[in-house]
């Protein structure tokens, strides 16, 4: 089934504090978290995608941050998180997921640890604090959704957008570095990180007491030199998946482990436990279910159906792309099963059939060096 579009009353959504800033009616908007974002305002997506890739785009974006406090903090994150927490310096934030008892992914974010006394974790869609508060037992330990609203400036001129809005030394703001700062009077949290394997560094408001409009446009005056224009998730989107940047609920969720991802690098089974490591730890290493796929002829689309070159359906695209600057068709795919070491399949869309590539994520920088140049 495609995705349609459809009229629906706003007034059960959050918007963002940036709303008024790019609204008209012609806005398409996604929902994620409650919270009502601009999936598309009738940019040219391949023009926009073009100056993300040499100058920088701001986007407003609507991941949820949430602030876990208390003495128990550490003990309690190292037991949700397959991460090690305790190697998480001040200053410093990492990719991490938490699992279910069966191995499962049920959330992933950035886990930021901005001061001695607290962290941050910048969660995907979905309910996580129900979750994670049922975890706390008697730990002393507060998670606080505290009305922060995320904006990502990324491409690369970004960097020096920041430095004209924070005193931040950029050559000690290494990628993952986080920090909190002063923007307009009003606090904020930054990190270097965003979603489109460029580099860049995204924004959280610590809390909603500070004027969006006022924000958005002192950011854009401050980034003219460096071309910084307004832009949708439709550019966001392209090059996302050129740098095999996974979205949870769209290309994975709970059915999908560490290992099904690629993710195991992800994991520090040397610490003493966390939720789900029994689990993971008995399945052990196994093929890929997540993998690409390169189209010359066509531009894949969410649900077109990848199948084998003998006609059997093998996967289903979970996000596509035309891709400017690899100039071929591109897409994320869910694999029905191993199928790792095959490399040729075909695509069947509303056009007809598609031979194409199979093929790791992600597409293009496979080492990283954009972002963290």
């Amino acid at each position: 089934m495609k995705n349609s579009n459809l009229a629906i009353s706003d007034r059960r959504f959050l918007k963002s504090p940036f709303f008024g800033c790019y609204h008209h009616e012609d806005v398409l908007y996604g929902v994620y978290n409650n919270r009502l974002y601009p999936l598309s305002c009738g940019y040219d997506d391949q023009e926009h995608y073009r100056h993300l890739r040499k100058f920088c785009c701001l986007y407003d974006v609507p991941e949820t941050p949430l602030r876990i406090t208390g003495k128990d903090k550490k003990e309690f994150l190292e037991k949700i998180f397959t991460r090690n927490i305790d190697k998480i310096k001040t200053g410093r934030a990492v990719y991490a997921f938490a699992c279910n008892h069966d191995g499962g992914i049920l959330m992933d974010g950035v886990l930021m640890h901005p001061s001695e006394d607290e962290f941050i974790y910048v969660q995907a869609n979905g309910d996580f604090i129900n979750w994670a508060t049922a975890n706390i037992g008697n730990l002393d330990v507060k998670i606080d959704d505290f009305n922060s609203w995320v904006l990502q400036i990324q491409g690369p001129t970004s960097l020096d957008v920041l430095s004209k809005i924070t005193d931040i030394n950029l050559e000690e703001f290494t990628y993952y570095s986080c920090s909190k700062v002063k923007i307009l009077n009003k606090d904020f949290y930054v990190s270097r990180s965003g979603w489109t394997g460029e580099k860049g560094f995204e924004l959280y408001s610590d809390g909603d007491n500070f004027s969006g409009e006022e924000l958005w446009n002192y950011l854009l005056e401050a980034g003219k030199e460096e071309k910084l224009i307004a832009s949708d998730i439709a550019s966001m989107h392209i090059r996302r998946i050129e740098a095999g940047i996974l979205d949870y609920g769209t290309d994975f969720d709970q059915r999908f482990d560490p290992f099904d991802l690629g993710l195991q690098k992800f994991i520090d089974f040397d610490k003493s436990d966390f939720i789900g490591k029994e689990a993971l730890v008995k399945k052990g290493n196994s093929p890929m279910r997540i993998r690409g796929i390169r189209c010359p002829s066509e531009k894949p689309v969410v649900d077109d159906k990848l199948q084998s070159v003998d006609g059997k359906v093998i996967g289903s695209v979970t996000a596509g792309a035309w891709s400017p600057f690899l100039e071929t068709g591109i897409a994320i795919v869910q694999l029905n099963y191993d199928l790792e070491s095959l490399s040729e399949g075909k695509l069947r869309t509303n056009s007809g059939i598609h031979d194409v590539k199979i093929c790791d994520l992600p597409f293009h920088d496979k080492e990283k060096n954009i972002p963290i140049d």
